[in-house]
C-alpha cells in the first residue's frame, strides 16, 4: 500500500449506519488492537480514524477509485445504546534499560497488530467491539460471545508496520527490528492468553494431542496485569538482611519450581514469507514443525516461546498454508534468552499454571480460580460459599516461586433486581447500595463492578447486532436461552477503567435479572451470627491453611495433565512449603507515666500492664457536651459517671457535660441541637443504631462547619453494665488524643526526624472522586500529629497534595521545634504494583523539591511503600502443628524480591484465623539507616497507634492517614476544619 503518509488521503470509509462517505484523515493507532485486515472508519472528535473491525461493524473502507455512489449528506440521527464489552487484559510489557523499545512498542501501534483476523468467530465476550458514537458512551450486553464478524479484505503487513509510517522499507524494517530485539532486553507486547488448538481465538479448548500452544487475548483475562518489572532497589543498598533478634524457622506459603539443568526460556521472533496477515494461518503453519519446535511451545502470531534453545540461531522452515496448498518460508530467528526478571518470562510461566489449574475443574472467577463443585451453601444466611485458590509465579531471591494462597468466593443468592427491587424507592435509593457492587453474571460467570444505573435503558431496548437491531430481550433468549421477565427493568452500567478507555473500550450494561450479588454488605459484617458462620472461610486457622495448600500442591502432582504439561516444560513443583529463616525482633517497651512496661507478647495488648498508670500528655474536659435520644437519659449518665471515675487515674478530669436530650433519633434533630454546643471542647453522641445518614450527618456538621472533636457511641455498646469500665477507659483514651493529648509512647532511637504517613481513599461509585491523607509528626517521640486531607481527581492532583501535605509538615515542624528535622521518613500506603514507577519518578521528586523549597540542607529521607493486601503468609512450628509467627517476626530473605530492598514483618496477634504479614518495600534510602533500624523502626511505629492498646499492622501514621482520608471520603465528604489540623481522628 506504500507509505502511510501517502494512504490517508485516499481512504474513504462508507458507513452504513449513517449512509454517508466519510475521508480518512487520520491513522489512530492507539485503537488498533488486532489485526489491520477489516479497516474500519468512524468519527471521532471530528477526524476519521481507521478502527479495526473488532472495534467496530458499521463501515466498510475502500479507495476513491472503487468507492460506491457517494449519497448526500444528511444530519446524523440520535444513535441507539450499541453493544460493547470490555477489552482483554493489558499485555505485559518489559521496558529495557536501553533506547531499543520504542520502535517495536510504541504506543503508536509501532510492530504488528494483535489478535484474531479475518474469517474468526470470536469466542470469548470481548470478541465484538463496536465503537463509542454517541455523546452518551454506548452500550452492550455484558459478554456478547459467538457474533460472528463479517469477513473483511485483508490489507499487507505493510499498511500498520511503524517503520514504514516514517517511509522505512519491509526488509529495512525487518533487519532494524531484529537487530534492535538482539541488543536490548526484548520490549515485545505478550498476549495474554494461551489458547487451546492454535487458531487464535485465545478461548478454544485444547484438542488434546499435544500441539504447541498458542497464545491469544483471554487467558490473562482477570488478572492483574504482569507489566514491567521496576528496579526500585536504591544503588546505594548492598545488603538488605538485618541481623537483629533471635532466630526462628518459618515455612511460608510459597511452592520451588524447579527446572532442569539445561533449561531456558527463548525467545524468538517468526517471518512469514510471502506476508500471511491471518494469525490463525500462521499459527496453524507453525503446528507442522512439532519435530523441530518440541510438543510445547508458545506462539502468539509472531512471537515464539520455547523452553529450549535451536541449533542456530536463524532457523528457516518451509511451511503449506492449508486452504490453498500455497508454500511458505517460516524464518524464525534468536531473540534472546529470557531471565526471571523480564515480564515475559513470568507471564509464560504464570500461563502454564494457569492451563495446569484448568486441568483440575476450576473456574477462573474475577482474578482468581475457584471450584465451583465444592460449594457449600450457608442456607441460613443466603450465601454459596467456593472454595478457590490465587497463585502467582514470580522470581525470588534465589529460586522461581509459585505463592498460593486459599481463597473463598462470597454469592449472594439474591440477584441484583431482587436488591432494587427491595429498595423503598429504587430511583432513589437503589445507587445507594449497588455502586461500587460486584455482581457475577449467571450466564457466563464472569464479575463485573456497577458503576451506575441507567434507567433510560432497558432490556427491551435495542442495540445494533448483526447488520440489524435486537433487544436485549431478543439477544440473551437466542444466545443463552435465557428468559427476561421484567423487560422494562433498568440496566447496570459498569464503566471501563482508564487503560482500558486508551484501548477504545466503550461501557458494559448488565441486565440485574441475570446478575448475582457477590460479597458481603456492611449489613452482613454487622451481623455477628452470620460471621461467626462464616469465620471458617475467612478466617482459616494455619493448620488447616497448611493441610489445604498441601493438597492443592498433591492434587497438581497427581493430575495427569498437570504432570504432562510442566514435564513438557521442564518444570517440576516441589512438594513441600518453602522454608525461610526468619528472626523475632526484640521486645519494645511501652513508655507511659515515666515508666517502662513490658507487656505479654503472645497477645501484643498491654491495656492490663497500663490500667493504674497516667497518661503521658493528659487532657481535661471541662467544657464538654453529650447528645441522646431521650430513652438512653440513663445510659448517657451512666457512661457520664462512669468517664468521671476512669478520669483521674489516667490523668484526666471530666467535668460535668452539657446534656442535650433529643425527642427523636433523626439527623435533623442532631443537628439542630448541635448548634448549641458551640464552644465546646468536645461533643460526645450515643447513637441507638450505625445508620451511615445520621452519622454522617453528625460527623460533618461539627468536624466541617464547627471544628469541634466529637466521639460517637453506639447504644447497644453501653448495655453490658460489666464492661462499662472497660468501654469508659478505651473511649477516654481516644478522647485525650482527640484533644491533643499523648496516651503513650516507645523508645525512638533516632533524635530530630519526622515520620510520615500517607493514604488515599477512594469514594464509592466515583472513579474520579478520591480524598488522601497526609499526617505528620510534630515532636521528637512522634506522639503528636498533624492531619492534613485534600481530595484529588488524578494522580498529577494527588502528586501535587502531597507535596502541599510535606510542605506544611515541614513549617509546622520547624514552628515546634525551631529547626528543620535532619531525617524525614515517609511511609505510603496505598500504592499498588503498577503505581510504584509513577511513585518513585513523581511522588518522590515532587517531596524532594520541597525539601530543596523549605531547607537550608535537605533532610536525610526515606520513602516506604506498606502493602497489607498481599497473599504471602507466615507459620511456625509448635509442637508439629503448623501455627501463627510471634509479634515482631521479620523475614528478609528467600522469598522477597530481588529487584527490591524490602522484608515483612509481622506485627501484631490475631485471636482467630492466620495474621497477615506486611510487606515494606523501600525504594529510595538516603537515610544511613541500617536494615535493622528500619525494621525496628517500623515495628515500633506499630505501637502508637491510639485506638488500640496494642500493636496494629501498618505504622501508626500510615493508620492515622487512612482513618483520616476514609472518614473524610465516606463520612463528610469534604476538609475538615482548620481547627482540627492538629488533632488525630
Amino acid at each position: 500500500m506504500g507509505k502511510l503518509v501517502d494512504i490517508t488521503p485516499r481512504l474513504l470509509g462508507y458507513c452504513e449506519e449513517h449512509h454517508e462517505i466519510v475521508r480518512v484523515s487520520d491513522l489512530h493507532w492507539e485503537q488498533v488492537q488486532t489485526n489491520v485486515a477489516g479497516w474500519q472508519t468512524t468519527e471521532l472528535g471530528g477526524a476519521v480514524r481507521p478502527v479495526n473491525h473488532e472495534v467496530t461493524t458499521h463501515g466498510k473502507v475502500m479507495h476513491e477509485d472503487d468507492s460506491p455512489t457517494t449519497r448526500p449528506h444528511k444530519p446524523q440521527p440520535q444513535q441507539q445504546p450499541m453493544p460493547h464489552s470490555r477489552p482483554v487484559a493489558q499485555p505485559g510489557q518489559v521496558m529495557p534499560p536501553g533506547a531499543m523499545a520504542a520502535a517495536v512498542v510504541s504506543d503508536k501501534g509501532v510492530g504488528r497488530a494483535r489478535g484474531r483476523s479475518r474469517g474468526q468467530s470470536p469466542a470469548d465476550p470481548a470478541a465484538s467491539r463496536p465503537t463509542q458514537q454517541s455523546q452518551k458512551e454506548a452500550a452492550r450486553p455484558a459478554a456478547m460471545q459467538g457474533a460472528p464478524q463479517p469477513q473483511q479484505p485483508a490489507v499487507s503487513r505493510a499498511a500498520y508496520r511503524g517503520a514504514e509510517k516514517i517511509g522505512e522499507g519491509r526488509q529495512g524494517w525487518q533487519q532494524r527490528t531484529v537487530e534492535d530485539l538482539s541488543r536490548g532486553v526484548g520490549a515485545v507486547k505478550l498476549e495474554g492468553a494461551v489458547g487451546g488448538n492454535g487458531n487464535g481465538s485465545g478461548n478454544d479448548a485444547d484438542d488434546g494431542n499435544g500441539n504447541g500452544r498458542s497464545v491469544g487475548r483471554g487467558v490473562m483475562r482477570g488478572r492483574r496485569e504482569i507489566g514491567q518489572i521496576i528496579w526500585t532497589k536504591p544503588e546505594n543498598i548492598t545488603v538488605k538482611r538485618g541481623t537483629a533478634g533471635q532466630g526462628i524457622n518459618i515455612l511460608a506459603n510459597f511452592f520451588t519450581l524447579v527446572k532442569k539443568h539445561d533449561w531456558k526460556l527463548c525467545l524468538y521472533h517468526v517471518d512469514f514469507s510471502p506476508d500471511e496477515d491471518r494469525t490463525r494461518e500462521r499459527k496453524q503453519m507453525m503446528r507442522q514443525h512439532k519435530e523441530v519446535l518440541g510438543e510445547n511451545y508458545l506462539f502468539d502470531g509472531m512471537q515464539l516461546y520455547l523452553s529450549f534453545k535451536l541449533g542456530s540461531d536463524v532457523t528457516e522452515l518451509a511451511s503449506k498454508r492449508q486452504s490453498d496448498q500455497a508454500i511458505y518460508q517460516v524464518k524464525i530467528k534468536f531473540i534472546k534468552e529470557l531471565s526471571g526478571l523480564d515480564s515475559q518470562y513470568l507471564q509464560i510461566m504464570n500461563i502454564i499454571m494457569r492451563r495446569c489449574l484448568d486441568y483440575l475443574g476450576l473456574q477462573l472467577v474475577g482474578r482468581n480460580y475457584f471450584n465451583p463443585k465444592a460449594e457449600v451453601r450457608e442456607e441460613r444466611h443466603n450465601i454459596a460459599v467456593w472454595p478457590g485458590f490465587s497463585t502467582s509465579i514470580r522470581q525470588h531471591e534465589n529460586s522461581l516461586l509459585l505463592n498460593a494462597d486459599v481463597m473463598h468466593k462470597f454469592l449472594r443468592t439474591e440477584t441484583a433486581y431482587s436488591v432494587i427491587k427491595n429498595c423503598r424507592n429504587p430511583r432513589n435509593d437503589a445507587a445507594k447500595v449497588m455502586l461500587g457492587a460486584i455482581v457475577m453474571t449467571s450466564y457466563n460467570e464472569k464479575t463485573y463492578r456497577v458503576d451506575d444505573l441507567d434507567w433510560n435503558v432497558c432490556p427491551a431496548s435495542k442495540f445494533p447486532y448483526k447488520g440489524g437491531e435486537i433487544t436485549y430481550v431478543e439477544y440473551y433468549e437466542k444466545n443463552y436461552q435465557v428468559r427476561i421477565s421484567d423487560p422494562r427493568q433498568p440496566l447496570l452500567l459498569s464503566k471501563p477503567k482508564k487503560r482500558d478507555l486508551r484501548r477504545g473500550a466503550g461501557n458494559i450494561y448488565l441486565v440485574p435479572e441475570l446478575c448475582v450479588m457477590t460479597g458481603l454488605t456492611e449489613e452482613m459484617r454487622g451481623d455477628f451470627n452470620m460471621m461467626k458462620d462464616l469465620a471458617q472461610y475467612m478466617r482459616m486457622g494455619p493448620d488447616k491453611r497448611v493441610s489445604t495448600l498441601l493438597k492443592f500442591n498433591k492434587d497438581l502432582a497427581t493430575n495427569a495433565k498437570v504432570k504432562q504439561e510442566l514435564t513438557d516444560w521442564g518444570l517440576q513443583l516441589s512438594p513441600n512449603l518453602v522454608q525461610v529463616q526468619g528472626r523475632m525482633l526484640p521486645e519494645e517497651q511501652i513508655v507511659q507515666d515515666g515508666k517502662n512496661i513490658s507487656y505479654n507478647r503472645k497477645t501484643a495488648d498491654w491495656s492490663r500492664e497500663t490500667r493504674s498508670l497516667k497518661l503521658n500528655v493528659p487532657v481535661n474536659v471541662q467544657k464538654w457536651a453529650i447528645v441522646f435520644p431521650s430513652k438512653f437519659t440513663n445510659d448517657a449518665r451512666e457512661l457520664t459517671t462512669t468517664l468521671q471515675r476512669v478520669g483521674p487515674p489516667m490523668g484526666m478530669s471530666f467535668g460535668q457535660p452539657a446534656t442535650f436530650s433529643l425527642n427523636s433519633d433523626s439527623a435533623q434533630e442532631y443537628v439542630g441541637q448541635l448548634n448549641r454546643c458551640a464552644g465546646m471542647q468536645l461533643v460526645l453522641a450515643i447513637l441507638p443504631n450505625n445508620r451511615m445518614d445520621r452519622y454522617s450527618a453528625i460527623k460533618r456538621h461539627l468536624s466541617i462547619k464547627m471544628g469541634i472533636p466529637s466521639q460517637c457511641i453506639l447504644s447497644r455498646t453501653l448495655f453490658k453494665k460489666q464492661r462499662l469500665m472497660s468501654v469508659a477507659t478505651k473511649v477516654a483514651i481516644q478522647i485525650n488524643c482527640k484533644l491533643g493529648g499523648e496516651p503513650w509512647g516507645v523508645h525512638i532511637p533516632v533524635k530530630s526526624a519526622m515520620v510520615i504517613g500517607y493514604d488515599a481513599y477512594h469514594e464509592k461509585g466515583a472513579r474520579n472522586a478520591s480524598y488522601g491523607a497526609v499526617v505528620s509528626s510534630l515532636n521528637q517521640q512522634w506522639t503528636r500529629y498533624l492531619s492534613q486531607v485534600a481530595r484529588h481527581v488524578n494522580q498529577e492532583e494527588l502528586t501535587d497534595n502531597f507535596a502541599t501535605g510535606v510542605k506544611n509538615a515541614l513549617h509546622h515542624y520547624k514552628a515546634e521545634n525551631g529547626a528543620q528535622p535532619n531525617m524525614v521518613l515517609v511511609y505510603r500506603d496505598g500504592v499498588g504494583e503498577g503505581q510504584i514507577e509513577y511513585v518513585k519518578e513523581h511522588e518522590i521528586a515532587a517531596i524532594k523539591r520541597c525539601f530543596t523549597e523549605m531547607c537550608e540542607r535537605p533532610p536525610k529521607f526515606a520513602f516506604i511503600i506498606v502493602s497489607k493486601r498481599i497473599n504471602s503468609r507466615f507459620f511456625v512450628d509448635n509442637r508439629g502443628n503448623p501455627d501463627n509467627p510471634p509479634p515482631g517476626t521479620v523475614v528478609d530473605d528467600v522469598v522477597t524480591l530481588p529487584e527490591r530492598y524490602d522484608f515483612y514483618l509481622v506485627s501484631q496477634s490475631v485471636n482467630q484465623g492466620t495474621v497477615s504479614p506486611t510487606s515494606f518495600n523501600i525504594i529510595d534510602d538516603s537515610s544511613g539507616l541500617k536494615p535493622d533500624h528500619q525494621q525496628r523502626l517500623a515495628y515500633k511505629l506499630c505501637h502508637l497507634y491510639y485506638n488500640w492498646q496494642g500493636t496494629v499492622r501498618v505504622p501508626a501514621p500510615c493508620m492515622f492517614a487512612h482513618k483520616l482520608a476514609f472518614m473524610t471520603g465516606q463520612t463528610i465528604n469534604g476538609p475538615p476544619h482548620r481547627d482540627l489540623i492538629s488533632r488525630l481522628w
